[in-house]
């Protein structure tokens, strides 16, 4: 059996360089630069714009889809396995803090470089492979898929939770302590992974450990893959994805800027304030409920002290996620890992957006065939949003990709709107098809059924201390409530 090269070069034999680590993204339109390179709208301060426009609204109001936190924690887990625009280091394309800002002191600024380009192409580089391939539990390269593994086919652990070197979780993603739910997802996948070794050694006592491995990953991807595209795709993006086909080797998977630079940040807006470990009772065991602000980058001693995955799996899928609006929380906008001057992630975006040379909300509409805007009441019903934009943009044209996409209504039978739904459909469509390796073209009948068959619920319950799971964990059951969704 050939199986899933770990930098995801030559997976297209047409394309080798395809999504393989270390290359370039794609552009569904143009490129939208003063001159070369240079940024647009520099009289338009993104964190001005964040104040007026992102500022946190009721940061007790449910998303009324009933959604739980699993879902603005596996699209984080899931764009750490597709993309990672690594920054130069050398170019500043600071923020200056607006005068009278709320928060930050006058005159300071918030420090960002440019994104790292392709000298040739102008266009920035994937660090991690493209593809959907689990390479944020096994690594985008050689090097750091052999730093992981341990013997017999494993993946290393420590505790039952990630291995630590100096001080630090070792993960195929270098983010994968940003914040305890994420670092949860990724224990968890390690355990799965171990998981399906011991199973897949007692089928076949003979297979040494590379096969036991490689087999095992085809499977933890396959699952990865499966969830992705029935319970998570379906509560984003509706039914915009088309049935499986099979493979079509002329589609260009490609990982776009429109979809890495603004419409996959979707989850920003749904992230909620607080974090807790919860027993299988819905108490809340450990520490009391505390802010997110003060779990960024939590040390491995902390996360494992606090309870370590398990709680912390229980807490996302009994909590619900924020409203889908183009507000986000004080902790993601003005706490934000909390250097001395701060951060606004909000305002980042913009930025990066900027950088990375994006269209405006109308530029990209007009290049994926969508109807731009002529009015700032067309983009929203909400008049207060309506009215916040029209202050800091004064033209609807000049509407950034990343705000504009968060303020759309809805699309009908999605949780999006038009523009993002349409970018992420995209994606993940081309994705699939384009991909060789899917796990409906590459497993045996076998494996598929036994992969379509698994879902996220179930890999929590057996792998974690969960006695008491919902069937589909994207869907809001508190701990304490006896529901007949709960398994």
């Amino acid at each position: 059996m050939t199986y899933r090269p770990i930098d995801g070069a030559g997976v297209d034999p047409r394309n080798p360089a395809e999504n393989a680590a270390g290359t370039d993204f794609n552009r569904l339109g143009s490129a939208h630069f003063i001159g070369d390179d240079g940024l647009r709208f520099a009289e338009l301060n993104p964190r001005t714009i964040s104040n007026l426009v992102v500022g946190e609204g009721d940061p007790t109001l449910p998303m009324p889809e009933n959604f739980s936190g699993m879902l603005y924690a596996w699209g984080q887990f899931v764009d750490h396995d597709l993309d990672l625009a690594p920054q130069d280091g050398k170019h500043a394309i600071d923020i200056k803090i607006p005068d009278g800002d709320p928060v930050f002191d006058d005159g300071a600024s918030i420090a960002m470089t440019r994104s790292l380009l392709d000298p040739k192409s102008g266009l920035p580089i994937n660090a991690v492979t493209g593809w959907l391939d689990g390479s944020q539990v096994y690594g985008s390269t050689a090097a750091v898929a052999a730093s992981l593994r341990s013997s017999g086919g494993h993946l290393k652990t420590e505790a039952n939770s990630l291995p630590v070197v100096d001080g630090q979780f070792l993960a195929g993603d270098v983010r994968a302590a940003e914040n305890p739910s994420l670092t949860a997802l990724q224990v968890l996948f390690v355990r799965e992974h171990n998981f399906q070794v011991d199973r897949l050694e007692a089928l076949h006592p003979r297979w040494n450990g590379e096969r036991l491995y490689q087999e095992a990953r085809a499977l933890v991807t396959g699952e990865l893959a499966n969830i992705t595209y029935t319970e998570f795709l379906p509560k984003l993006v509706g039914s915009r994805i088309d049935p499986y086909r099979g493979y079509e080797a002329r589609v260009d998977s490609t990982i776009s800027v429109e979809f890495a630079g603004a419409a996959f940040r979707f989850g920003h807006s749904i992230v909620s304030g607080d974090t807790e470990r919860l027993d299988n009772d819905g108490n809340v065991a450990g520490p009391a409920e505390i802010p997110l602000r003060d779990v960024f980058f939590m040390p491995p001693d902390d996360f494992n002290a606090f309870g370590g995955a398990d709680g912390f799996l229980r807490h996302l899928a009994g909590e619900a996620s924020q409203t889908m609006d183009v507000r986000i929380i004080d902790d993601l906008r003005n706490f934000l890992f909390d250097p001395p001057v701060g951060m606004d992630l909000a305002a980042i975006n913009i930025q990066r957006g900027r950088d990375q040379g994006l269209g405006t909300l109308n530029e990209t509409r007009k290049d994926l065939g969508l109807r731009p805007y002529t009015d700032f009441d067309q983009i929203t019903d909400d008049t207060a949003t309506v009215a916040a934009m029209e202050k800091a943009f004064g033209s609807v044209d000049k509407v950034d990709l990343w705000t504009g996409g968060l303020a759309e209504h809805h699309a009908r039978g999605a949780l999006l709107g038009q523009t993002f739904t349409t970018i992420i459909a995209d994606q993940f469509e081309r994705l699939r098809d384009g991909d060789p390796f899917y796990f409906e073209n590459a497993l045996d009948r076998a494996d598929v059924r036994m992969v379509k068959e698994t879902t996220l619920s179930d890999i929590i319950t057996r792998n974690t201390d969960a006695t008491d799971m919902q069937a589909d964990v994207f869907i809001n059951v508190p701990r304490h409530v006896d529901d007949d969704l709960l398994i």
